[in-house]
């Protein structure tokens, strides 16, 4: 689908949206707007990564956006986020997506109208670079409200055990964001030359990657953090666990020795025929339990949390 957005911009600007180009399509845009044919044909290459090329007199600027209907488990560049390839100089933008997506949407609906004149390549091209920047402000907004969640989930009782496996799709997906904002702040860097760029259309651009790479970088310390403290708090109960089987063998194991040695049934052993034998045997077994139980207590091992 082709649509020709605005024409008669400022230099005769001209902006023109094709989405979901066969090759057949994309070779003959290139030869109608004097593109070079092989930039043109990485479009069609859903994998790359946001990159600014100079060719001639046009530029080529990949970026990626956010596709908001993807799967919350997807943790690949090619399901979570859409490809949107830009060609522009002084007086054309052409932007080529396989999918329409609500950022462009948003972005072409603004321009499209009765002011064509008053539009500026600066201005579209700005816009452009923002929207694909700020579509990932909500999933990385629901990733932190997820992170709070398996953080209220390690540490509230009453919660059950966070999954693994969620935690470790969520880093996976936010370790891919940083990766996109961080290749989409080199691209940015490169729009406009080191004079010019104050120009406050390119410093908003650059702050806002910047900021939306650190919030990125910020959720992917967080899920490190968490995943370290849910192994170790997997680690106390099972720490905890085997203090209390070791409690129970060391009551039992001098108990399974005296039990053991009269067990052996030897005729000239001690106190074999003495009437009063088999309850001194317990009497001796109820205090060495007493013994071991005062001590353990002592030591602060039960009956109270060790220090």
């Amino acid at each position: 689908m082709r649509t020709d957005v605005f024409a008669g911009g400022q230099n005769g600007l001209r902006w023109v949206d094709v989405v979901g180009p066969s090759r057949a399509e994309l070779l003959a845009l290139a030869e109608e707007f004097g593109l070079h044919a092989t930039s043109v044909a990485d479009c069609l290459d859903p994998e790359h990564l946001p990159k600014h090329e100079r060719i001639g007199e046009a530029t080529f600027l990949i970026l990626r956006a956010y596709d908001e209907a993807s799967d919350q488990e997807a943790v690949d560049l090619h399901a979570m986020t859409r490809k949107v390839a830009i060609f522009y100089r002084t007086d054309l933008v052409l932007t080529i997506h396989r999918k329409d997506q609500p950022v462009l949407v948003g972005v072409r609906e603004r321009y499209q109208g009765p002011a064509a004149a008053e539009h500026t390549l600066t201005g579209v091209v700005s816009e452009l670079v923002l929207a694909a920047i700020n579509s990932y402000e909500h999933p990385l907004e629901a990733m932190e409200g997820s992170l709070d969640a398996f953080e209220e989930e390690v540490f509230d009782p009453k919660h059950g055990r966070p999954s693994f496996r969620r935690i470790h799709f969520l880093k996976r997906r936010v370790a891919l964001i940083k990766r996109v904002l961080w290749q989409t702040i080199t691209a940015t860097q490169k729009l406009v030359p080191p004079a010019e760029r104050a120009q406050p259309y390119f410093q908003d651009l650059r702050e806002s990657a910047e900021g939306m790479h650190f919030w990125a970088d910020q959720l992917l310390e967080e899920a490190h953090n968490l995943v370290n403290v849910q192994l170790a708090m997997a680690t106390h109960r099972t720490n905890e666990v085997m203090r209390v089987l070791t409690v129970f063998a060391a009551f039992f194991l001098p108990l399974t020795f005296i039990a053991g040695v009269y067990g052996m049934n030897f005729v000239t052993m001690p106190e074999l025929v003495w009437p009063l034998g088999y309850p001194m045997v317990l009497l001796v077994m109820g205090g060495v339990s007493l013994a071991t139980f005062l001590w353990f207590r002592r030591r602060g091992w039960i009956g109270r949390r060790s220090r």
